[in-house]
């Protein structure tokens, strides 16, 4: 009980104190929110009158911060002190906040009113009153020593933050000159981020860069036309405007965020879980568009800061995770949203009284907003640079690609002109064989078919006995041989120059097939007295085309017999080789020096040739061996040593 009464005693006494206690005009520009009483009027339906009545009951109530923080309401305050002059110097009250809507200011002297001033954000513009980015009203001056007392009203929907200054001119100076250096700089930096970042929009069609760019217009127009009180630059309707629907502005500028936020962090990509996050705060900016526009700014008000709160943790948090994902342009962003989060906390404690309102407290939403987007534009130029580093990339690739393409183009060409050319040789020599067959045919035909013509013209008309007949068709059976064997070979030639050599393998007995042939050459054989050498045991199956090996065997062992010397020997070996079967046929030449390996292999090589007897030939057949042996998987092997030469080709072996 006796601490109670001590406690009311100590607080009557330091209201009397504060209450009676007489200001004079300071030089010092600081707030005087301890040196002042006030009073909360509900209804703000209360007249001065009244007012006064309500001052002598003694409910007037001490300031107990210098700035005082009336908190988001709809009541009207009022706001009592004293004061002098304290020299010749003329007396100045502030109110250093922009946006408290309507102000009275009554000057009382003997307590009788001489002066009514008024003013507000709300408000036009009227004498005596200052009313730009605060509001400086001129108080009555006349004998230094009368006192002076001074009630105000002020009535806000939406957060009331009240720094009331007395101040001579000098003060008032030189706390404008204060404020203007701070708001220069940061007004100036946004102006320069403004129009750089539109340069960049225009010149690179970037819409990264136009979300930036309305971001940074809706949240200057919202940070210093309204905040900071510079809509009075646009006259005193566009003023009104603005401070009618302030929260438009920011909804704005809520909105552009998240959609630059989104584009610059391809969040649909990197991040899609966020996305819901992001629809919500959009449909809550939407929310809060509507709200302000019907002209409900407390409830606005509330709403911003919640989700200012909310935006700041939540587009933090997603250029985190993006960085972690490998977005490294995100690490300026981080930074960015970090000065946003940290100002939104220390406002917003700073208005729940938690924390202490001060100067500096009032400047923090303009200074972290604006270290905000310089940081952002910091964040773009490392964007850009990685976009120029990936498009750099890109031409490497490209002319890396180029020069790869250009390479195989010029390699292609060479090889088409280089087959071409090849195409053109191989038509030149077919064109010369041609010419050539057709020259050794025309030959040779004529003189067998005239001979074989004369005997049976001369049989016609009797002029030979039977024994003559028998005898002159016998000396030409030999040229006959020789004109079926050519004619045999010049087809089998032709098919190959119409169409494609396609063999047709199957299995059949190799040993077989040689004895057969062997047999039909017997005769030729016997007549020039060679001895033929067979070196095969057992059977031989191989997959070949049937009728090509024929062929090939056929003219292999015709040519051995037309080029070995009487007495000599032709060896004809087979054997298995690792699955194959390899044939060598063997043959004594008498005079080695007339063999040209080389051209027997060329195919325009191709002449007539004559035998030890004058057995003619015009050199096709080994060109067809050496094309056939090839269709079948082999290839033509000509070895001479000595006086032997050896023709050697393998055969695929049997297969199931």
């Amino acid at each position: 009980m006796r601490f109670g009464i001590i406690f009311l005693i100590f607080s009557l006494l330091l209201y009397l104190d504060v209450s009676g206690q007489v200001l004079t005009p300071s030089a010092d520009n600081k707030s005087l929110g301890k040196q002042i009483t006030y009073f909360e009027d509900k209804t703000a339906s209360l007249s001065l009158e009244d007012i006064k009545t309500v001052d002598t009951q003694g409910k007037f109530s001490p300031g107990k911060k210098d700035i005082l923080n009336f908190g988001n309401t709809a009541s009207a305050f009022w706001i009592k002190f004293n004061y002098k002059r304290k020299d010749s110097s003329k007396a100045y009250l502030i109110i250093d906040v922009p946006n408290i809507e309507h102000i009275d200011c009554y000057v009382s002297h003997h307590d009788q009113l001489i002066k009514h001033l008024k003013s507000g954000s709300l408000e036009q513009n009227y004498n005596d009153v200052s009313n730009q980015s605060n509001f400086v009203f001129t108080l009555p001056n006349h004998a230094q020593t009368d006192i002076y007392t001074v009630y105000l009203k002020l009535k806000t929907n939406n957060v009331m933050l009240v720094p009331i200054k007395l101040a001579t001119t000098d003060a008032v100076v030189k706390g404008r000159e204060w404020k203007d250096r701070i708001e220069y700089v940061y007004i100036g930096i946004l102006i320069a981020l403004l129009l750089f970042n539109l340069f960049l929009y225009i010149s690179l069609g970037d819409n990264t860069y136009l979300y930036y760019v309305c971001y940074v217009l809706t949240l200057s127009i919202y940070m210093l036309a309204y905040l900071r009180g510079y809509g009075f630059v646009f006259g005193a309707d566009i003023r009104v405007l603005i401070n009618s629907y302030p929260h438009v502005f920011l909804s704005a500028s809520m909105l552009t965020a998240m959609v630059f936020s989104r584009k610059f962090l391809h969040l649909d990509e990197v991040i899609p879980g966020m996305l819901k996050a992001y629809y919500f705060l959009i449909a809550g900016a939407i929310v809060l568009f509507f709200f302000s526009v019907s002209g409900n700014k407390s409830l606005a008000a509330s709403i911003s800061q919640i989700l200012i709160v909310i935006m700041s943790i939540i587009l933090w948090s997603a250029g985190i995770m993006a960085y972690f994902r490998g977005h490294t342009a995100a690490k300026y962003y981080i930074i960015a949203w970090f000065f946003i989060l940290t100002t939104v906390v220390i406002v917003t404690l700073s208005l729940g009284n938690i924390l202490t309102t001060t100067e500096y407290t009032m400047q923090l939403v303009p200074i972290g907003s604006t270290l905000e987007l310089l940081v952002l534009s910091f964040a773009l130029g490392d964007r850009y640079k990685g976009i120029i580093k990936k498009e750099q990339r890109l031409r490497d690739e490209n002319l890396s690609l180029v020069q790869n393409q250009k390479q195989i183009l010029e390699q292609l060409v060479e090889q088409r002109t280089q087959m071409l050319s090849e195409s053109i040789k191989a038509l030149e020599s077919s064109n010369a064989v041609k010419n050539k067959l057709f020259s050794i045919i025309a030959h040779d035909l004529r003189s067998p078919l005239n001979s074989l013509m004369s005997i049976l013209s001369l049989n016609d008309m009797d002029a030979l006995s039977m024994a003559d007949l028998q005898h002159m068709l016998k000396e030409n059976k030999k040229n006959i041989e020789n004109i079926y064997n050519t004619l045999n070979n010049l087809l089998h030639w032709a098919k190959t120059q119409m169409e494609a050599i396609k063999a047709e393998p199957v299995n059949f007995d190799l040993r077989q097939s040689i004895e057969e042939l062997m047999m039909v050459y017997t005769p030729l054989i016997q007549k020039k007295e060679i001895e033929v050498i067979l070196n095969m045991k057992g059977s031989y199956t191989v997959h070949a085309d049937e009728n090509q090996i024929k062929l090939i065997l056929r003219n292999l062992i015709d040519n051995a017999i037309k080029f070995t010397p009487r007495n000599s020997r032709i060896e004809l070996s087979v054997e298995r080789i690792d699955g194959t079967i390899a044939v060598c046929i063997a043959n004594t030449i008498s005079d080695p020096s007339k063999i040209n390996i080389y051209d027997m292999m060329v195919p325009s090589a191709v002449e007539a040739t004559y035998g030890t007897e004058n057995e003619k030939g015009v050199g096709l057949g080994l060109h067809l061996c050496q094309e056939y042996i090839r269709s079948n998987g082999g290839e033509l092997t000509i070895k001479l040593e000595g006086k032997l030469i050896s023709f050697s080709f393998i055969l695929p072996g049997h297969q199931a």
